[in-house]
C-alpha cells in the first residue's frame, strides 16, 4: 500500500490525483454518450481544432484555458458555416474546418516565435496544475455531470429509439446539440491537464471499456467514471515510478484498461 501511494505526499502529486479525479468524473460518463450517439469524430475533432487558440494563449501568456474556449468557439463558428453549403456533408464540413484548424496552429506553433510551452499545449501538464486550475477544472465538471443528468432521459431516448424521438417528446438534433455543448466544455475543462493530442483517450477509452463490461445504462455510466478515475490515479503512479510524461502515462492507462475490458468482453 505504501508503494502506491508514497507518490501522493507532495502537493504537486495531491494536486494532480485531484484534477484527475475531476476530469475523470465528467469525461467517464460523457464518452457513453459519445459512442451510444456516434460522436466519436466529433470529440476527436474538437479537441485538435483548438490548437491555435492554445497557441496563441501560450504567446500571449494567458491561461490555456482561455485559449481552449476560444478555438472551441472558432472551430464551432467554422463548421456552422461550411454547413450552410448543403452540397457539404456534416462530416466534410467537420473535417474541413478542423483540417484547417489544425494546419492552422501547427504552422502558429512552429513558426519563429515557438511558444515555450507547445509540450503543454500538447500533451497537458498535470503535474503543474495550480490551485485555480483545479477549481476552474471541478466548476466545468460539475456542470457537465448536472448537464448530462439533466438531459439523461432526451439522450437515452435518441441513442436508442431516435426513429420514436419524436413521438416521445424527444428533440434528437436538439439532443445532439446539447452532447456538442457538453463536449465542448469538458474538452476545455481537461485541455489544461491532458493537452489536445491526449485528453480524448480519457473520454472514450474507459466508456468503451464500461460497454463491454455492462450490459445496463446506469451500471455503463458509473463504471465509466470509475475506470477514468481509475485510470487517472495509476497513470500518475506510472509517471512517478518510471519518471515519465503524466498526460501520456494516463492515456496509456485508459487505452490499456479499455484493452483489457475488450478482450474480457469478448471471452
Amino acid at each position: 500500500m505504501g508503494w502506491l501511494t508514497a507518490p501522493f505526499s507532495t502537493g504537486i502529486m495531491q494536486r494532480a490525483l485531484l484534477e484527475a479525479l475531476v476530469l475523470g468524473a465528467a469525461c467517464g460518463p460523457l464518452g457513453v454518450w459519445i459512442l451510444l450517439l456516434r460522436r466519436a469524430y466529433a470529440a476527436e475533432s474538437l479537441s485538435h481544432a483548438m490548437l491555435p487558440g492554445l497557441v496563441v494563449a501560450a504567446l500571449v501568456g494567458v491561461p490555456l484555458i482561455f485559449g481552449a474556449a476560444g478555438g472551441v468557439l472558432a472551430a464551432a463558428a467554422g463548421i456552422a458555416l461550411v454547413a450552410r453549403d448543403r452540397r457539404a456533408e456534416g462530416d466534410v464540413g467537420v473535417a474541413v474546418v478542423v483540417s484547417g484548424l489544425f494546419g492552422l496552429g501547427g504552422m502558429l506553433a512552429l513558426s519563429p516565435e515557438t511558444p515555450p510551452r507547445l509540450g503543454e499545449i500538447l500533451f497537458g501538464d498535470l503535474l503543474g496544475i495550480t490551485n485555480a486550475d483545479l477549481i476552474a477544472a471541478a466548476a466545468l465538471a460539475a456542470a457537465v455531470i448536472a448537464a448530462l443528468a439533466a438531459t439523461y432521459r432526451s439522450l437515452a431516448v435518441t441513442a436508442f429509439d431516435r426513429g420514436s424521438a419524436h413521438a416521445l417528446g424527444v428533440s434528437a438534433p436538439r439532443a445532439d446539440l446539447g452532447l456538442l455543448v457538453v463536449l465542448a466544455i469538458t474538452t476545455v475543462a481537461a485541455v489544461q491537464g491532458l493537452g489536445n493530442l491526449l485528453l480524448i483517450a480519457l473520454i472514450l477509452a474507459p466508456a468503451t471499456a464500461a460497454l463491454a463490461l455492462t450490459k445496463r445504462l446506469p451500471a455503463a455510466l458509473a463504471t465509466a467514471a470509475a475506470l477514468a478515475a481509475a485510470a487517472g490515479a495509476a497513470g500518475l503512479i506510472v509517471s512517478y515510478r518510471l519518471e515519465i510524461a503524466a498526460g501520456a502515462s494516463v492515456a496509456l492507462c485508459a487505452v490499456a484498461l479499455s484493452g483489457l475490458a475488450l478482450v474480457r468482453g469478448a471471452s
